[in-house]
C-alpha cells in the first residue's frame, strides 16, 4: 500500500546542499549563550484584560525577527533578516530599474538586472552580500520562561538573489525555510543546534524585486498532511520534480507539496502579499493580504482551491486616472454586502467574476496569522484567528482577533477586536505550553539590529492537565503510541494533537483502515470523525480492494451532518474515487452550499464528464449569487475539460451558465471565448474582454479591437435602457458686491439674508459660466435620490465655494460636506481633496436639501455640483445624464487592442469612437491618447501595466496622419473641454491641422479654461497660414498667466529676437507663476541671460527676492558651471546656514504647486504617503490623517513634519517613539517638497 503521509526524509537520503556564500561582514549569528537581558526589560505590550504577559527575549538574543516556528521540543527558530534595503531592495527606492523588473520572467533575469545596474550600488555586486539573513535557534534551558541560549542554526544567506528568509516550519526534526529563490529543508543531525544538512526542495521563486517584504513565507501544515506556503507578488518560474512548469511573474500564490517534496502544485493565486497562512478546524485556508497604498484596503482572503484574488504586481506602479489599474478601477478589492454587511451596503458594479472577493477588510499591515489551537485561552476564543497588524510603530500596531461564520460556500468575519496592543508584531504562534508568542520587529520598517519576543497567557488555564499532556506528546512523539491511543487523540481539544494523531494513524496503512472507518462512521465527536476522514484520504491514494479506505467515506455522503458530507466529498475527490461520481453529482443539489461546492470540485478532480449536467444545474440555480459556489462550478468544468460540451453551452439561454462557461474557457485558455464579446449580457462581454487583454491571448486581439465598433455612432453604444430621470429643483440667487467676494464671506449668514440682486431657476446643479465679477451666489434646492446607497458629492468653482447637503428636504438639516479653496477648473472635481465628500447614504425616492455658496472676485467664474451614484455613474453637474462607467473595462481593453494591432482600420475605429459624443468623455480621451502614442507606444499595457512591447515596424506614419487629418477636426469644437484639449494635443504632436481658425479664436476666448487656450496656441505652432503670429500677440496680452508664459516659451523655442526681453521682463515683474516659468526658460539660454539671472541672485543674497522664487533662482543658477551667476550663487550658498532644515525653510515654504504636490502625496512610488496617512478616506491608519493638517500649524510646521518627522509627532501618536516615517528630503527633491507643502496648506 502506498500511503500519502510522509515523515521527514531519512537523513542518509538527503542531498547535501550547502549554500556557497561569501563571508558576511554584518549580522553573523553568535553561537554561544547570551545573558537573558529580557529579564530587565518591562513588558510593554497590552493584551486584553485578564491575560498575563512577559518579555521572553530581546536583542541581541533575537535580532530583526521576520517569522518564527516552534519544534516539538519547544525550541524556537527565528528567520532573521539584516538585509532590508541593504541587499534586499524595493522598486520604490530603485525606480530606475522598474521596466527591467516588470520585464523579468525568471530568477536569472533578475540576476542579470542586478548586474546591469550594479554601478548604482556601493561596491557593485558585493553590495548584495554585505549583510545576511539567517536562522537562529533559541532555547529556554532552565525552564524559567525566558530564553537564554541562542545558536546559529543556519546561514548566512546572502547570495545576491537571496531573501528575505520569511517562513519557517518545524516537522519531525526537519526545519523548512522559505528564502527566495529557494524552499529549503534542513536538519540538525548531531544535536549541536546547527543544521549540517540542507536540501533545496524547489527553486525558482522571486523572479522580480517588486516591493520589499513581498517574499516567500507562510509555511504551514495542512489537514491533508501536505505542506502549504505562500509567496508575494514577486512571482515564480518553478519546474517541479515531474517536469511541470509553474510560471507567473506577476502574482503572489499559495503552493502545496508532500513533506518529501513531491507533488508540488499551485493551489491559489492572484495574491499581493499573503504573509501567513492558517487553516481552521475544518481545513479551510485563510490569509491576510496587504493593500497597495493606493486607497485600497488590506483583506482577509478565503483561499479556495483553484481560486484567484485578481492582483498583479504590474498594478502597483499605475497612477493617475488609472491608479492601480483594474484593481482600483474595477473594484477587485471591494467587499460584498452579503459577506460584510456591517461595512458595505451595495455590490461593486464592476467587480470581475473571474476573481474571488475578499471576505472583509481587516488591519492595514497583515503579517503573521495563526488559529487558536484550542487550549490556553478563554472559551470565547475557540475558533478564533489572530492576525499581526504591522504598521511600523508600536502605538498603532497590534494583534487582532476575529472569527468566521459560514455564508453560503464562503464566510464572513465576526468578532473583530484588538487582542494585543502596543506591539510591532511580525509573527504570532502558540507554544505547546498553552502560551501565545509574538515577535516584535523593534521599530521602523528597515533592518536595525533590534527585536523582541513576548508571551501572553491565561494564568487560570495555563496549568490545564491537557496542556501538560500536549507538551509531553510533542516532546515524546506520537509514533510510540498504539493505534487505540492515537484514535482517542482524534477528539483532543488541541487541533495540533488531533492532526499529529491523524498523520500517525494514516502512516500505519491498512492496519488502521478499519479503525479509522469505524471512527468516521460512528464517533460521537465531530472532530474525531473529520480527522478520521482526512486520515482515510491520506491512505487512499490509488488503493482499492478489501480494505479500500474510500469505502467507508462513500457511505458518509448520506450523513445527516452537512459538514461530514462536505468533508467526505472533498476526500473522495482528493483520492480520485471514481466510484463516488454518481453520488457526488446528487450532492450538487444539496441544501448546503459547502456540500455543493466540495461535491463540484470533487467531480472536477475526477474528470467526471458524465456529471457535467449536475454541475451546470447547480450553477444555474446559483444564478451568480454566491461567488464561491460559482467558482467551484467553474473550476469543476475546467478540470473536466469537456471542450465540446462547453462549446454547446456557450449558447445556453441562462446567463449565469454562459458566465460559467466563459470563465471556464478563460481557465482553459480556450480561444472560443472571443465569441462572448458579442454576448447580450454586458457582464459576460466584459469578462471576455478581460480575458483577452489581461491573460493575455494575443491571437484574439483582432476580435477585441473590432469590438470597439459597438461603441461608435453607428451602433447601440450601451445595449441598456436609459436610466429614469429624477426630479431635482435648483434656484440660483446672486448678491452683487462693490468689492471682491472672499471665502470669509461664505461663512457669514448675514451676507445671504438680504434681498438678492438676481434670482433664476436652474435645470441642473450648475451656475452659468463667466456670469460677472464681485458677487456672492447661492445655489439651493432639493435633489431626489435615484437609488439607495452611498453617494459621493463634489463641487467645482471659481472662486471659493462651500457645498452642504441635508439629511432630509429641510434646509435646517444641511451639513457641510465639501469646499473649494481659491478655484478649480470647470470640470475638475478632485484636485483639492476637500472638493469631495465622504460617502453619504441616501434612500431611493427621498428628497434632500442641497446648497452651494459661491464667492467671485474677478475674471472667469463658474460653480457646479456633481455626485457619484452608488452604481458608479457620475452626474457632473447633478441633473445631467449620468456618465455610465459600466462599459469602461471593455472600452479600455478594446482601445488598447486597437493600439496594439496598429492597423489603419484600428486608427479609424479609435477616431470614430472619440467622435461619438454618446461615449463617456474619459474614454474618448483614452482613445485620443492611444492615437497620441500610435507611432511610439509605451512598453507597458495601458490597462494593466504589463510589459508588452508593441512592434511598430509595419506602421505607415503618413497614412496615419491622413486619418487624423480627415477625422479629428470636429473634435476641436467638441462640447467637452478636455476632449478638445486632448484632440489638439494629438494634432499638434503629429503636425496635423485641425481648424486653425477655431484654434485662433480659442486662444482669445477668455471664457475658456487657460489649459485649453494653451493647447490651442500649441496647435498653431505648425500653421502655414500665418495664424501663429497673431495668436502669440493675443496670448501675450491675455488675462491668463499660463497662456502668457506659454507664448514666451514658444518664442524662445522659435529663436525669436524678442524672446530674451520678454522673458527678462516676466522674470522681474510678472506674476509668481510667470516669474518661475521665465527663470526656468532663461536658465536654458547662454550668457545672454546672465544679466537678469545675476540681478535675481543679487536679490536672493540681499533678501529682497520673494520667498516663492528662491528655489527657482537657485535651480536656474545651478545650471551655470561658471561666470557671475555661478559665483554669486556659490557665495550665497556658502553664507547660508549649513543646517539642511534651515535651507529648506528658506527655499520651500512658499511658491509650490499644490496640484503637483497632491500628485506626490497620492502617487509618488517611493514616498508612498498613503501607506500610512489618510486623505479624504483614502490611505492607511498608521499615521495622522492629513485632512485638516493645515489647521495644526503653519508652513514651517508642515515642512518640519516632512523633513524631520520625529520632531513633530501628532496627537495620538506621541507614544510611538521614533517616527517610522522616513525623512522626505532623502526621497523627494526640493521642488517636490515645496509642492507638497503647498498642497498640505490647502488641507483645511
Amino acid at each position: 500500500m502506498q500511503v500519502l503521509v510522509f515523515s521527514s526524509v531519512t537523513i542518509g537520503l538527503l542531498a547535501v546542499v550547502s549554500p556557497t556564500v561569501p563571508p558576511t561582514e554584518h549580522g553573523a549569528a553568535p553561537t554561544a549563550a547570551i545573558p537573558p537581558a529580557a529579564t530587565a526589560v518591562e513588558c510593554k505590550i497590552k493584551p486584553v484584560a485578564g491575560l498575563a504577559k512577559s518579555t521572553v527575549a530581546i536583542y541581541p538574543l533575537i535580532d530583526d525577527p521576520v517569522a518564527f516556528c516552534i519544534d516539538e521540543a519547544g525550541r524556537f527558530y527565528f528567520a532573521e533578516s539584516d538585509r532590508q534595503e541593504r541587499g534586499i531592495e524595493d522598486n520604490r527606492s530603485s525606480s530606475w530599474w522598474l521596466l527591467d523588473d516588470i520585464a523579468s520572467q525568471t530568477v536569472p533575469d533578475r540576476l542579470a538586472m542586478y548586474e546591469k545596474w550594479a554601478s548604482k550600488r556601493e561596491g557593485g555586486m558585493a553590495y548584495y552580500s554585505k549583510y545576511a539573513d539567517r536562522i537562529a535557534r533559541l532555547a529556554d534551558a532552565d525552564g524559567d520562561g525566558i530564553f537564554e541560549q541562542r545558536t546559529a542554526f543556519a546561514g548566512p544567506f546572502n547570495e545576491p538573489l537571496d531573501g528575505s528568509g520569511a517562513g519557517l516550519l518545524a516537522l519531525d526534526g526537519d526545519i523548512f525555510y522559505t528564502n527566495i529563490p529557494n524552499l529549503w529543508r534542513m536538519r540538525d543531525v548531531d544535536g549541536d543546534g546547527v543544521a549540517e544538512f540542507k536540501l533545496k526542495d524547489s527553486t525558482g521563486y522571486g523572479v522580480r524585486v517588486a516591493l520589499r517584504g513581498h517574499d516567500m513565507h507562510g509555511l504551514t501544515l495542512g489537514y491533508d498532511g501536505k505542506i502549504y506556503w505562500s509567496i508575494g507578488d514577486r512571482g515564480y518560474h518553478v519546474t517541479t520534480s515531474d517536469g511541470a512548469l509553474l510560471h507567473d511573474p506577476r502574482a503572489g500564490a499559495v503552493f502545496r507539496m508532500n513533506p518529501d517534496g513531491s507533488e508540488l502544485e499551485l493551489y491559489y493565486t492572484g495574491l499581493r502579499n499573503p504573509q501567513e497562512l492558517a487553516f481552521d478546524n475544518y481545513g479551510n485556508l485563510f490569509t491576510g493580504d496587504n493593500n497597495s497604498d493606493g486607497g485600497d484596503k488590506a483583506r482577509i482572503v478565503y483561499c479556495m482551491e483553484g481560486g484567484e484574488t485578481g492582483w498583479s504586481m504590474d498594478y502597483q506602479t499605475l497612477e493617475g486616472a488609472n491608479q492601480r489599474g483594474p484593481w482600483n478601477q474595477e473594484g477587485i478589492w471591494h467587499l460584498r454586502p452579503d459577506l460584510a454587511p456591517h461595512k458595505v451596503k451595495d455590490f461593486s458594479p464592476l467587480q470581475p467574476a473571474w476573481t474571488l472577493p475578499p471576505l472583509d477588510h481587516v488591519s492595514s499591515g497583515p503579517s503573521g496569522l495563526v488559529m487558536y489551537p484550542g487550549l490556553g485561552l478563554p472559551a470565547r476564543y475557540n475558533d478564533h484567528f489572530f492576525l499581526c497588524d504591522f504598521l511600523g510603530g508600536d502605538s498603532y500596531s497590534q494583534v487582532i482577533a476575529f472569527a468566521f461564520e459560514p455564508v453560503g460556500a464562503g464566510f464572513k468575519v465576526v468578532d473583530e477586536h484588538p487582542f494585543i496592543e502596543n506591539v510591532l508584531p511580525t509573527d504570532v504562534d502558540f507554544g505547546y505550553d498553552g502560551k501565545m508568542y509574538v515577535s516584535d520587529w523593534g521599530g521602523g520598517w528597515e533592518s536595525g539590529e533590534k527585536g523582541e519576543l513576548y508571551a501572553v497567557w491565561d494564568e487560570a488555564l495555563v496549568h490545564d492537565a491537557r496542556i501538560l499532556e500536549t507538551t509531553a506528546l510533542f516532546r515524546d512523539g506520537f509514533a510510540q503510541l498504539d493505534s487505540d491511543e492515537l484514535a482517542a487523540l482524534l477528539a483532543h481539544a488541541d487541533r495540533r494533537v488531533r492532526m499529529r494523531a491523524q498523520f500517525a494513524l494514516a502512516s500505519r496503512g491498512g492496519e488502521t483502515t478499519a479503525l479509522l472507518s469505524d471512527i468516521a462512521r460512528n464517533a460521537s465527536d465531530r472532530f474525531a470523525r473529520i480527522h478520521a476522514i482526512w486520515a482515510l484520504g491520506q491512505q487512499a491514494n490509488g488503493v482499492r480492494g478489501d480494505r479500500d479506505p474510500s469505502a467507508a467515506v462513500l457511505e458518509l455522503l448520506d450523513d445527516r451532518d452537512a459538514e461530514i458530507r462536505a468533508q467526505a466529498a472533498r476526500m473522495l475527490g482528493e483520492s480520485r474515487c471514481v466510484a463516488a461520481s454518481e453520488k457526488l453529482a446528487e450532492l450538487c443539489s444539496d441544501d448546503n452550499a459547502r456540500v455543493q461546492a466540495f461535491a463540484a470540485l470533487a467531480l472536477g478532480k475526477l474528470g467526471a464528464q458524465s456529471a457535467l449536467p449536475a454541475v451546470i444545474s447547480m450553477l444555474g440555480q446559483n444564478g451568480d449569487r454566491d461567488p464561491f459556489l460559482r467558482h467551484a462550478g467553474v473550476q469543476s468544468l475546467a478540470w473536466m475539460n469537456d471542450r465540446a460540451k462547453l462549446g454547446e453551452l456557450a449558447a445556453e439561454p441562462v446567463a449565469s451558465i454562459r458566465m460559467a462557461v466563459m470563465l471556464s474557457m478563460r481557465k482553459l485558455r480556450d480561444p472560443r471565448l472571443a465569441s462572448f464579446l458579442n454576448d447580450p449580457e454586458r457582464v459576460i462581454r466584459l469578462e471576455a474582454a478581460r480575458a483577452i487583454n489581461d491573460i493575455p491571448m494575443p491571437a484574439l486581439q483582432p476580435q477585441l479591437a473590432a469590438s470597439l465598433a459597438r461603441f461608435t455612432a453607428h451602433t447601440d453604444s450601451t445595449g441598456t435602457a436609459e436610466a429614469p430621470r429624477m426630479s431635482h429643483a435648483f434656484t440660483r440667487e446672486v448678491w452683487q458686491l462693490d468689492r471682491v467676494g472672499t471665502a470669509a464671506d461664505l461663512r457669514s449668514d448675514a451676507n445671504f439674508s438680504a434681498k438678492p440682486t438676481e434670482v433664476t431657476e436652474l435645470a441642473v446643479g450648475a451656475a452659468p459660466r463667466n456670469a460677472g465679477n464681485k458677487f456672492l451666489a447661492r445655489i439651493s434646492g432639493t435633489i431626489e435620490a435615484p437609488e439607495t446607497g452611498d453617494y459621493i458629492f463634489a463641487i467645482a468653482s471659481d472662486d471659493d465655494s462651500i457645498l452642504s447637503v441635508g439629511t432630509s428636504d429641510d434646509r435646517a438639516s444641511l451639513v457641510e460636506l465639501a469646499h473649494v479653496d481659491g478655484y478649480s477648473e470647470p470640470t475638475d472635481f478632485e484636485s483639492q481633496p476637500n472638493q469631495r465628500s465622504k460617502p453619504v447614504h441616501l434612500v431611493k425616492g427621498q428628497r434632500y436639501a442641497i446648497q452651494a455658496l459661491h464667492a467671485e472676485g474677478g475674471g472667469g467664474d463658474h460653480c457646479s455640483i456633481a455626485w457619484t451614484l452608488p452604481s458608479g455613474g457620475v452626474e457632473a453637474p447633478i441633473g445631467v445624464a449620468p456618465v455610465d462607467r459600466s462599459e469602461f473595462p471593455h472600452m479600455r481593453r478594446a482601445i488598447e487592442a486597437c493600439l496594439a494591432q496598429g492597423t489603419i482600420e484600428c486608427a479609424v475605429l479609435l477616431c470614430d469612437f472619440a467622435l461619438t459624443s454618446a461615449n463617456p468623455p474619459a474614454m474618448r480621451i483614452e482613445a485620443l491618447e492611444a492615437l497620441g502614442v500610435w507611432m511610439a507606444p509605451p512598453p507597458r499595457n495601458r490597462v494593466n501595466g504589463a510589459f508588452r512591447v508593441i512592434d511598430i515596424g509595419a506602421r505607415d506614419e503618413a497614412l496615419f496622419k491622413s486619418v487624423l487629418a480627415r477625422k479629428l477636426a470636429p473634435l476641436a469644437e467638441s462640447a467637452d473641454p478636455l476632449v478638445r484639449l486632448t484632440a489638439r494635443d494629438v494634432a499638434t504632436k503629429y503636425g496635423v491641422s485641425l481648424d486653425p481658425a477655431v484654434s485662433l479664436l480659442a486662444v482669445g476666448d477668455e471664457k475658456l479654461a487657460a489649459s485649453e487656450r494653451v493647447s490651442s496656441l500649441r496647435s498653431l505652432a505648425g500653421d502655414s497660414a500665418g495664424r501663429l503670429a497673431p495668436a502669440l500677440v493675443t496670448a501675450l496680452t491675455s488675462n491668463a498667466p499660463e497662456l502668457r508664459a506659454e507664448a514666451r516659451t514658444m518664442k524662445l523655442r522659435a529663436n525669436s529676437n524678442d524672446a530674451l526681453a520678454l522673458l527678462s521682463e516676466a522674470a522681474l515683474h510678472g506674476t509668481t507663476f510667470e516669474r518661475q516659468r521665465a527663470m526656468s526658460d532663461l536658465a536654458t539660454l547662454g550668457a545672454a541671460a546672465d544679466a537678469v539671472l545675476a540681478q535675481l541672485v543679487a536679490q536672493l543674497v540681499d533678501g529682497s527676492l520673494d520667498a516663492s522664487l528662491r528655489l527657482d533662482i537657485v535651480e536656474a543658477g545651478q545650471l551655470r558651471a561658471e561666470g557671475q551667476v555661478h559665483d554669486a550663487l556659490a557665495q550665497w550658498m556658502s553664507s547660508a546656514s549649513s543646517n539642511p532644515l534651515a535651507r529648506y525653510e528658506t527655499l520651500t515654504l512658499e511658491g509650490g504647486d499644490a496640484v503637483a504636490g497632491k500628485n506626490v502625496v497620492l502617487y509618488h512610488s517611493s514616498a508612498v504617503c498613503l501607506k500610512c496617512h489618510n486623505v479624504q478616506g483614502n490611505g492607511g491608519n498608521a499615521a495622522p490623517v492629513l485632512d485638516g493638517v493645515a489647521t495644526r500649524g503653519d508652513a514651517k510646521f508642515l515642512l518640519h513634519s516632512l523633513v524631520n518627522p520625529t520632531e513633530t509627532i501628532a496627537e495620538g501618536f506621541a507614544n510611538a517613539g521614533e517616527s517610522a516615517m522616513p525623512a522626505m528630503d532623502t526621497i523627494l527633491t526640493a521642488r517636490e517638497i515645496r509642492d507638497v507643502v503647498a498642497y498640505l496648506k490647502t488641507l483645511k
